[in-house]
């Protein structure tokens, strides 16, 4: 399969050195899409194909198609826009949100939750909480093993890509020591329950400036969809790296 069009990237290069400098690419009409690589033009080389990824995930959990279809041809990949810090927006995510857009991301957090599930659903305790022999991994992330990440995943849906957008709920933050299947399940009901009331809001944009960076919804529902995709796809490469090197011990 190949794209109709050129694909459009809002890319934005990070700076944090210590784990994420790099550049993250943003294809906006798909909703939590993105990728990363060091360099710009390692990035923008990986869309196509991870795109289409994407886009089977969607097809996968019944969303309907979008514009793809299947000419000969080289896809094209075009920036519309580049930012540069650390939780920067880009232009759309000063636009206000829609009804329709948070309903997207609701049934993608859904898609999400059943991925996820799936690939944990039957791990041993060995398996969650194997501290695996990361390449690179910023110093000032918790969240190495499997188990710290299903936490990690709960806390930052709640207390922090809805707190940015001054949406706080009153459930504790998750416990790496509590069963995961208990705060996932907590965490993400607050969530969902954040993102039914925010649909009637008068104000889907809360634009917020932090000392640290800036907020809107629009940033706030992409990165809530992106965020449990990247973890899960980290989950399924922690769990392939188990099992090889348990193949290599017993070799």
């Amino acid at each position: 399969m190949q794209f109709t069009k050129p694909i459009q990237v809002w890319l934005h290069k990070a700076l944090d050195e210590d784990g994420e400098a790099g550049y993250h690419a943003w294809v906006f009409p798909y909703l939590g899409f993105a990728t990363w690589a060091e360099t710009e033009p390692h990035v923008l080389e990986k869309i196509p194909q991870k795109l289409l990824d994407y886009l089977q995930f969607r097809y996968q959990h019944d969303f309907p198609p979008q514009d793809v279809s299947s000419p000969s041809g080289q896809a094209q990949v075009e920036v519309v826009e580049r930012v540069i810090g650390n939780e920067i927006l880009f232009s759309p995510d000063y636009k206000p949100a829609t009804p329709q857009f948070v309903d997207e991301t609701i049934a993608l957090l859904h898609a999400t939750r059943t991925e996820l599930l799936e690939a944990i659903s039957e791990l041993a305790d060995a398996v969650l909480d194997w501290d695996p022999p990361y390449r690179r991994f910023p110093s000032w992330a918790r969240w190495r093993t499997i188990r710290q990440i299903l936490a990690h995943l709960a806390n930052t849906e709640t207390h922090y890509y809805l707190s940015c957008i001054g949406i706080n709920t009153e459930i504790s933050p998750a416990s790496e020591n509590a069963p995961w299947q208990e705060h996932l399940s907590r965490h993400r009901e607050a969530t969902m329950e954040a993102l039914h009331t925010l649909k009637t809001s008068h104000n889907l944009a809360r634009i917020r400036f932090y000392d640290d960076g800036a907020w809107s919804v629009r940033k706030a529902l992409r990165r809530l969809v992106w965020h449990e995709r990247l973890h899960t796809k980290s989950i399924r490469r922690i769990i392939k790296d188990y099992w090889a090197q348990r193949d290599n011990l017993a070799a």
